[in-house]
């Protein structure tokens, strides 16, 4: 077979195979990053976003209480019955509901967390919840009517508001921006011209 027929031939399946790779490889990396902006999309709309707007509802109803109510048990035992059974309102009626969905939200979905174990404030979230539920049913008995502080809160201690908050808000944030990124990667790639398509058009034009 003579070189000029050869050249030509071996140049058409390089270019065949250059090709084919080059497609191979950009389907792969679609494919990832499809992947993972299934997971991301996941984590945002089922974790992170419910989260941070219950975390959001919690710091802002707090800040409404604390300025109509607080201070209470500032030298135990300093709160009246009216103040006791205005702290018992608001923990029974906003604050331990909004904390219980974000804890159950941990609970069921914590293989969307960003991490491989479940992180502290998440933990401290899940302790609160529960060592107050005792406290809520000891509420209910007939007859209860203690100020004293110990019958008023819970034995974990404080809800973990500001590392609670910082956690939910970067992990959101930073999902968020991810979510972006993989978007505008992906739409990149879809409406870029296929390998060869432009150095065609350049020989045509000449």
């Amino acid at each position: 077979m003579e070189l000029n027929v050869v050249v030509p031939l071996v140049v058409t399946v390089f270019v065949a195979a250059a090709g084919y790779v080059a497609t191979y490889a950009t389907n792969l990396r679609l494919a990832r990053r499809k992947d993972r902006l299934e997971r991301v999309n996941r984590q945002l709309s089922e974790l992170y976003g419910p989260l941070y707007a219950q975390v959001e509802a919690v710091d802002r109803a707090w800040d409404k209480f604390a300025i109509r109510y607080m201070p209470m048990w500032t030298d135990p035992p300093s709160a009246t019955a009216e103040q006791a059974a205005t702290w018992r309102l608001w923990m029974s009626t906003v604050f331990m509901p909004l904390n219980r969905r974000m804890a159950e939200l941990v609970v069921s979905r914590a293989d969307l967390l960003n991490e491989e174990t479940i992180p502290e404030p998440l933990k401290e979230l899940c302790a609160h919840v529960a060592c107050y539920e005792p406290v809520l049913a000891r509420w209910q008995e007939d007859g209860f009517d203690s100020i004293r502080l110990d019958d008023h809160v819970s034995i974990a201690g404080n809800y973990p508001r500001s590392e609670l908050a910082a956690y939910i808000r970067t992990s959101f944030e930073s999902l968020k921006l991810e979510q972006a990124h993989l978007l505008a990667q992906t739409q990149h790639v879809l409406t870029r011209p296929p390998l060869g398509v432009g150095s065609e058009r350049g020989r045509l034009s000449r």
